[in-house]
Order: structure tokens, then C-alpha cells, then sequence
């Protein structure tokens, strides 16, 4: 390496670490990990949770414990990444003795969030069959965090496994009311492959008749029996429902727009389609991606890709459609983004809660930030709309966007405003008061103090950055 100009640092030494676990380089790893030792006896934590991949990928996940354990050892303590990686490591090489020992000293050492590797322990013992202790788990995540699909997906796959029916359906409601939760695909083929093998007629139906509604995808292997079973109840002739826009998802397409979300237009012109954007290096991204695809699966095309970690990529459009053609002439005119003169009228709590989770920020001050561009004039409206919501503020222009902050009181009676329409699993992220270390320096530089940068005469931005 120093042959080729580049000096061995520290923090070099751990991107070669990086890319050796991608690859499962053990040689080049361990070479590695002695200089970094030989720099400094004490390696950043994002090296142990590299070793510990590269030794988990060439099937050696005793040695990624002998790795947790000395990142202990040296640093007096593990770190959150540590104490996933490791969980999932041995999770994977079914060691439930281990995983069960380590999750007790997970959780007593009071580190957050617990769930990623509370989902790991359950594959595991769905992987298992252990029926009892991944339901044991289940209800010990659901205590100690916030539920989410995935682990309720895990939980209903295994009632629906062992014949139980009855505490599935149960399980699958309480999903299905949870606006958090959700039910999606997945959910309704593990009720459907259920109600197939006990013959339930009445609930298939449903059920088949819940996934048209909603264009989920039956899985191949419940078919041809699903097909078999209707024909004995029933000869229905279907037409494609009709694709609509529900009071909900419109709120959310303004509030998103509002915050930068892209509209792109067909080849006449006449038909539109979302782009949604999400920022890979965004933990609040990370959720509301997941979120959004569900809101509007029915609309999305289907030739998009799967490439996030969850299965919900971090880009992915709508079919064009003319549902879309008011908001493209409203929000993005000539193919540029503008705010409407009746934004007055559409800023409803949901409609802000999303613009702020999509295009906001908290500062670490305690402060509300939210992104916007467009004209002076349209800036104005916006400020005007807020006011007569009593959310007094102040503005900041930053390169060619204007942040709109909220301090003290009206940061509080903002909260107040959008907390019921925020992911309950953003929450903590978002109140005012809470911690975000995840928050760039960027937007902790920004100062509202000084009052605001906004001037009425000034010359209109550029509508062409990235939020």
C-alpha cells in the first residue's frame, strides 16, 4: 500500500478492515488488524464489527465471539454495532446457548435499540422450530421496543406453522390496526397459506379478496390450491380495481413535496409519476422508506429494484398516472419545483408532520428545521400559512434553499401540531428534547439567533438542488 503512495493511517487501515468483510479477505483482514494494533491498542469499534463479519463469512463465528469479547477487553465495553454483528453472527450458526447469554448482557447493558437483534434471535428460532421461545421473544421485544412488521411477520409465520390459527388472527388484527405495523403481502399469504389447510372457505375468500383490494401478490405455491378452492365457491370475472388517491396518501404527497420530493412527466404530458427519494445515510429515511412504499405499493411500478437491507429500496417510482397530473401542475410547473397560491389550505397537520420527516431536521438546540425552495412570494405564503397557525418562525437562506426554524414555544407547539402523524418509531428522534446523534454537523451549525436572513425584495433562488 505504501509502495503506491497511500499512507497506512489509522483510518485507512480501517477501510482496507471494510473491505476485506465484504469480501471475507480473512488473510488481508488479519495483516490488517496487527497494524492497526501496532498504531494504537485501541482500534476504533467499527474495526472489531469488521473482523467479526470476516471471520463470521469464512465460517469461523467462534472467533468473531473471541473478537466481541477483546473489543470488551480493550475498549470496556462493546459498542451497539458490536452487540447486533455479533448476535446475528451466532443467530446464523444456530448457537441459541450463546445468543440467548449475550441478548441477556444486551439488554442489562442498557444500550438501544435492542430490536435488530431481537429479530435475529427469532429467525433463529423459527429456523429452529422453536415455537415457544421465538413467542417468548416476541412478546420480550414488544416490551422493551418499538414493534415494527418485520418481527410481527416472524411471530405470525410460526402461529400459522404450528396450527394456530385463532392467536394468528388475533395478531394479524392488531397488525392490521396499528398504522406503524400494517399488514403487507407477506402478512396476508402467511393468513391465506392458514385458511388453505384448514379449508376455511369464508376466510379465504376474504382474504383473497383483501390482497385484490390492495394488488398484493400471491405467493406461486398457494395458487394453483387458492384457484381450486374459489372455483368450488365461486366463477368470479374481475377487472383491475380502479387506481384513487385516498384523502391519506394525497396529505402525504403534499407534505412530501413540500420537502422535495420530484415529479416526472410521460411522454404526452398529460399522465405524471412520483420519484421517491430516500438518503441512504438517513436513519429517519431508513424507516419512512418502508413506510411509503407500503402507503402507496398499489401505485408503484413494478420493475423497481429491491436493494435496501428491509426490502424496500431507497428509490422507487410511481406508475405514471393522471391521479398525479394536479400535483405536477401545482408543485412542479415547467419541471421545476413551485408552491401553490392555495398552500394555505393544505397545510394540515399530516401534510406538515411529512414534510418535516421527509424534509426537516431537529436540531440538537432543540429547534424544528424545515427545507423548502421556490420564489419569495411563494416563500411568503408559506410563512403566512404557518403564522395563522400561531407557529411563529424564523428564516434562513442557505445556498439556494430557504429553512424555515421553529424555536423554544413554537417548536413545542409545532411537536404538539404533528406528533400523532409522526412513525412511532421516529418519535424519539423527532420531539423537541430528544437526542439525535445521527444529526450533521451541517445543520447543527445553523443559527437562528441572529434573527431572520428572509427579505421580502430579495432575488428569487434557483429551483434545480437537492433538498
Amino acid at each position: 500500500m505504501q509502495s503506491k503512495g497511500f499512507e497506512e493511517s489509522r483510518e485507512v487501515l480501517v477501510s482496507v478492515l471494510r473491505a476485506c468483510s465484504n469480501e471475507g479477505d480473512l488473510e488481508e483482514a488479519e495483516k490488517t488488524w496487527n497494524k492497526l494494533l501496532s498504531f494504537n491498542k485501541d482500534p476504533p469499534p467499527q474495526a472489531f464489527v469488521y473482523l467479526m463479519e470476516v471471520y463470521a463469512k469464512v465460517g469461523e463465528p467462534m472467533k468473531s465471539l473471541g473478537v466481541f469479547r477483546s473489543m470488551q477487553e480493550l475498549l470496556g465495553s462493546a459498542s451497539i454495532m458490536a452487540y447486533h454483528k455479533i448476535v446475528e453472527v451466532l443467530s446464523k450458526a444456530r448457537n441459541t446457548e450463546l445468543v440467548e447469554s449475550l441478548m441477556v448482557e444486551f439488554i442489562n447493558s442498557g444500550l438501544k435499540p435492542l430490536r435488530p437483534s431481537f429479530i435475529h434471535l427469532m429467525v433463529m428460532y423459527s429456523n429452529l422450530g422453536l415455537h415457544d421461545k421465538l413467542e417468548s421473544a416476541f412478546i420480550q421485544c414488544l416490551e422493551k421496543c418499538q414493534p415494527n412488521r418485520t418481527m410481527y411477520n416472524i411471530y405470525l409465520d410460526s402461529l400459522v406453522q404450528v396450527g394456530s390459527l385463532e392467536r394468528a388472527e388475533e395478531i394479524f388484527s392488531q397488525m392490521y390496526g396499528n398504522a406503524t405495523v400494517g399488514v403487507n403481502a407477506r402478512s396476508c399469504n402467511t393468513m391465506l397459506k392458514g385458511y388453505l389447510s384448514c379449508g376455511d372457505y369464508v376466510k379465504i375468500e376474504k382474504m383473497f379478496d383483501l390482497m385484490y383490494c390492495n394488488n398484493y401478490e400471491i405467493e406461486p405455491a398457494l395458487k394453483k390450491k387458492l384457484d381450486y378452492t374459489l372455483s368450488l365457491s365461486r366463477e368470479v370475472v374481475r377487472t383491475p380495481p380502479k387506481l384513487k388517491l385516498n384523502d391519506v396518501q394525497r396529505e402525504i404527497l403534499v407534505g412530501m413535496l413540500l420537502g422535495g420530493l420530484r415529479m416526472a412527466s410521460g411522454q404526452d404530458n398529460r399522465k405524471f409519476a412520483i420519484t421517491f427519494e430516500f438518503n441512504e445515510q438517513s436513519g429517519i429515511h431508513s424507516v419512512l422508506k418502508r413506510h411509503i412504499h407500503d402507503e402507496y405499493h398499489e401505485w408503484l411500478d413494478c420493475g423497481n429494484p429491491v436493494d435496501g437491507v428491509d426490502g424496500t429500496p431507497f428509490h422507487f417510482t410511481t406508475i405514471s398516472h393522471s391521479c398525479f397530473t394536479f400535483y405536477a401542475e401545482q408543485f412542479w410547473p415547467n419541471s421545476q419545483p413551485a408552491i401553490p397560491k392555495l398552500i394555505h389550505r393544505w397545510l394540515s397537520p399530516r401534510v406538515l408532520a411529512y414534510w418535516y420527516m421527509y424534509g426537516g431536521h431537529r436540531t440538537p438546540g432543540g429547534d424544528i428545521l424545515l427545507k423548502l425552495k421556490g420564489s419569495q412570494e411563494s416563500i411568503a405564503r408559506v410563512l403566512k400559512a404557518l403564522k395563522t397557525r400561531s407557529l411563529e418562525n424564523r428564516v434562513k437562506r442557505k445556498g439556494r434553499v430557504f429553512l424555515i426554524g421553529f424555536q423554544g414555544s413554537n417548536a413545542s407547539r409545532f411537536w404538539n401540531l404533528v406528533e400523532p402523524f409522526i412513525l412511532d418509531d421516529l418519535k424519539d428522534v423527532l420531539q423537541v428534547g430528544s437526542v439525535n446523534p445521527s444529526e450533521t454537523a451541517e445543520n447543527q451549525n445553523i443559527n437562528f439567533e441572529s434573527g431572520s436572513d428572509y427579505d421580502e425584495n430579495a432575488s428569487d433562488y434557483g429551483e434545480d438542488d437537492n433538498l
